[in-house]
């Protein structure tokens, strides 16, 4: 008798039991991330300079502070800043030579001097006089990659000081000896060249 309770009522449970057979199927997506190198260098404030002598001191001494130029490097992989600059010119043929005008960086980012990165010219005293062809001037040290926050610089402009590596006969006595011929307003133009290391 309990043998047929239990299968009547399987036999009236059974209409309300829906058996379901769901079709499935299945496929995929590929993707592929690709992470190129990306070098980027940025002077994002002083990049006009002027150097203005109107004094005797300034002649004499040379302008310690002309300006800073602020730069960031964006890099992934770790980068050298090399720079170089032409003679001063007035147009014509008169020149201030290129030696005259220093420069000496501090890191502002999260890399240090020192640390991620070096700098041999780091204050007004060691000051590294500008050339006609490229010179180190930011190398990498325990790694330099990163992004803007962490390479930020100022490139601290100096004129006539006789510091470091600079010219060491002041402005007032190569205008006396003819190194520079005349009076007036010279330019050039400062070039800055970030490479990426292998």
């Amino acid at each position: 008798m309990k043998n047929c309770t239990i299968i009547l009522s399987l036999l009236l449970v059974m209409p309300f039991v829906q058996i379901k057979a769901q079709a499935t199927d299945t496929d995929v997506v590929n993707f592929t991330a690709v992470l190129s190198s990306v070098l980027n260098l940025n002077v994002t404030a002083g990049q006009n300079q002027t150097a203005t002598f109107d004094t005797p001191d300034k002649y004499n001494l040379g302008i310690d502070a002309v300006g800073s130029s602020t730069v960031t490097m964006e890099s992934t992989s770790n980068w050298t800043l090399e720079i170089n600059a032409a003679d001063f010119s007035d147009g014509a043929s008169a020149i201030i030579p290129i030696n005259n005008l220093g420069v000496w960086c501090e890191a502002t980012g999260t890399h240090t001097i020192g640390a991620e990165a070096t700098c041999a010219y780091t204050s007004l005293a060691t000051s590294m006089g500008i050339t006609n062809t490229d010179q180190m001037l930011i190398d990498n040290g325990t790694g330099n990659s990163g992004d803007a926050s962490d390479n930020i610089f100022n490139l601290n402009w100096t004129m006539g000081t006789m510091n470091g590596s600079m010219n060491t006969t002041s402005i007032f006595d190569q205008l006396s000896d003819g190194t520079i011929a005349n009076l007036g307003t010279f330019t050039t133009t400062v070039n800055l060249t970030l490479t990426a290391l292998p």
